[in-house]
């Protein structure tokens, strides 16, 4: 059907392909692009493709980097953050600790109907110009390892019809059939064992609706409806999502090793069953409805030895790895291998691609953000059913990723990997794989217990800081600069994490809390064995003040003492007058005109005190001497 070759063949029509489609062709006109996709437009809302919520570094990709702003805020739901539910689930819903904001963040973020929002991605680059292929199968590709370009092998509508394309450049977008993975053996485990089933059922279904208290509703200044609701359990966790068709997306994931997806995986009635056992207040919303799909997917997570070529082929999306759906990364990852994509084929046309810089953009993915993303999430399942070492996990994980993997990419670093961002990935994932490793050996020590109302990450001053830091643009000198500061707060993030874990579950190896030592936080971990050998308690940076930080947890770990309540909540409770308006319509114009786009760093000095990061023999401090051999946590 077309006898010229296209610069690029795109195979797959879903979000990841349809926006690497877009992104081509803005970023790099003239350009002839094909995608080829089985499925025919238009799709009908709701019921079409799983994969609703998106964070910050999605949405940023979708809004500013494919400039789709207004299609978002006139075609899909503004997102109310995320919102968590611990404790007991038999009992009153409005007595479970609650873990989420009280008032919308500035920064969009959205509920995304993947049926809408692909039907209009359809249009759109139909309109600038792509040749989409609708109703056809891709066969095999093959590739070519010279200068000649590759041929896509496609079948439509039936066996007869069967046809060729060639193009300079070939994507799989294929999701999780990952044609090209499997034909060059590069599939690989990444040993995360998490299972789902998911549907969407055709009505409003609120949270806010599970309890009859006008207290608890008025906790909150704006609708839960609109977060992303979390209900938590050990080992499982179950989603609402609000569509802009005004369905709702719902679904159970969980740790395989802890409820087989055999357990409720098999139908929807299945699935029915199983949340009148765990979760009983929504299984009485829906029981009586009929779903408008249902889907399953046993051991979803995998990973990948390779995503991109010199050879001029790539994997995006999910046909090159996906990891779990907690915190939205799937269109992260779609941001990440598009960007390296198109970043990859414009240097290949201006004849400035090197077999070398591919070879860091896969050890960008494949070993600095695949693994940090995926620590979020492998055994940590075990946490979810403590509220309050979950609360401390949100805040580790959501101040890092917003610090590291979110920087990375907003400050264009995504498209020029350094040996200085590696570097400093490997200490942010080395001290990140211990605090997870902490977090879950924690929870399984000690019994859960319930220790705070409510609790909102927007009142710790770090959140606050990294949070705006987001909107800052930087050069890589900068951006390193900051990071290094980011990693101190990190390193003391960690101590009180724990100090916290070590008094609940090794009471008998706390020293005295006023005296707590300073530890190398890359060594922490609940085996007190292995202290000496660790050499915990020879950190190779001096102590710094910890008070700041433990403010973080003020109401989580313990309620709030009196001076709490003065020096942190009073502040937090004025910002909620006239339901958040005033300080956020404040916020949102100094945002704008003193931090987007700019590189801010003055705005440290706002939230945070950066103490330098001495060598441990450059400061001594008799309250923070290392232990002496006669305390019990040696």
């Amino acid at each position: 059907m077309f006898e010229k070759p296209f610069d690029v063949v795109i195979c797959g029509g879903g979000l990841a392909g349809l926006a690497l489609a877009r992104q081509l062709m803005l970023e790099n006109q003239p350009i002839s692009v094909a995608v080829v996709d089985r499925l025919i437009a238009p799709f009908p809302d709701a019921a079409h493709k799983v994969g609703e919520s998106s964070n910050e570094l999605g949405s940023h990709y979708l809004g500013e980097v494919l400039k789709l702003e207004s299609n978002l805020s006139e075609r899909q739901l503004r997102k109310f953050s995320l919102r968590y539910f611990f404790g007991n689930p038999h009992g009153a819903f409005e007595d479970r600790p609650e873990l989420g904001v009280k008032v919308s963040p500035p920064l969009p973020t959205y509920q995304i109907d993947r049926g809408r929002l692909e039907n209009d991605l359809r249009r759109i680059v139909r309109e600038m110009g792509v040749i989409l292929i609708e109703n056809a199968s891709v066969d095999d590709v093959e590739l070519s390892d010279g200068t000649k370009p590759h041929t896509i092998s496609c079948r439509r509508g039936g066996d007869a019809d069967i046809f060729a394309l060639q193009g300079t450049w070939v994507v799989d977008a294929l999701g999780r059939r990952r044609l090209l993975q499997t034909k060059l053996g590069l599939q690989k485990p990444n040993g995360h064992a998490a299972s789902a089933a998911w549907w969407r059922i055709g009505r409003r279904i609120d949270v806010t609706d599970m309890s009859s208290s006008e207290r608890w509703k008025k906790r909150v200044v704006h609708s839960r409806y609109w977060s992303t609701n979390h209900l938590m359990g050990r080992g499982y966790w179950v989603w609402l999502i609000p569509l802009s068709s005004g369905a709702t997306s719902i679904g159970i994931v969980t740790d395989e090793t802890i409820h087989p997806i055999a357990a409720y995986g098999k139908s929807y009635e299945q699935s029915l069953e199983w949340l009148s056992r765990h979760e009983p207040v929504l299984w009485r919303m829906i029981e009586r409805d009929e779903p408008l799909d249902f889907h399953r997917l046993k051991k979803f997570s995998y990973d990948a030895t390779q995503l991109f070529s010199h050879q001029r082929w790539s994997c995006v999306g999910d046909a090159g790895v996906f990891l779990d759906p907690l915190y939205s990364v799937g269109s992260d990852f779609i941001a990440a291998g598009n960007t390296i994509t198109a970043e990859m084929i414009r240097r290949d046309r201006e004849g400035q691609l090197t077999e070398a810089a591919v070879a860091d953009f896969n050890r960008l993915v494949l070993t600095c953000l695949g693994p940090h993303a995926l620590s979020y999430y492998r055994d940590t399942y075990r946490t979810f059913g403590h509220a309050h070492i979950y609360a401390a996990k949100l805040a580790w994980d959501t101040a890092i990723f917003w610090s590291i993997v979110c920087q990375t990419y907003m400050q264009g670093m995504i498209k020029r990997p350094s040996p200085e961002l590696f570097a400093m990935f490997q200490r942010y994932n080395d001290l990140h794989r211990r605090v997870q490793r902490l977090l879950v050996d924690w929870a399984e020590m000690i019994p859960p217990r319930s220790t705070f109302v409510h609790a909102d990450l927007t009142r710790m001053k770090l959140h606050q800081l990294l949070y705006l830091d987001l909107a800052a643009r930087r050069t890589p000198e900068q951006f390193l600069e900051v990071a290094r500061l980011n990693l101190d707060r990190f390193e003391e993030l960690a101590q009180v994490i724990f100090w916290q874990a070590v008094k609940e579950a090794l009471p008998d190896h706390l020293p005295d809390e006023d005296q707590l030592p300073w530890v190398d936080a890359w060594q922490i971990s609940l085996s007190p064995e292995r202290w000496k050998d660790d050499k915990l308690f020879e950190p190779r940076t001096a102590p710094r003040d910890l008070k700041g930080m433990r403010d973080t947890f003020a109401g989580v770990f313990a309620p709030m003492t009196w001076g709490q309540v003065f020096r942190i909540e009073l502040f937090y409770r004025l910002r909620h007058v006239a339901k958040g308006r005033p300080v956020s319509a404040l916020v949102r114009f100094l945002h704008r005109r003193l931090v987007s786009g700019k590189p801010a760093m003055w705005l440290r000095r706002l939230f945070v005190i950066d103490y330098p990061s001495a060598p441990a023999a450059a400061v001594t401090s008799p309250s923070t001497k290392p232990l002496s051999q006669s305390s019990p946590a040696q």
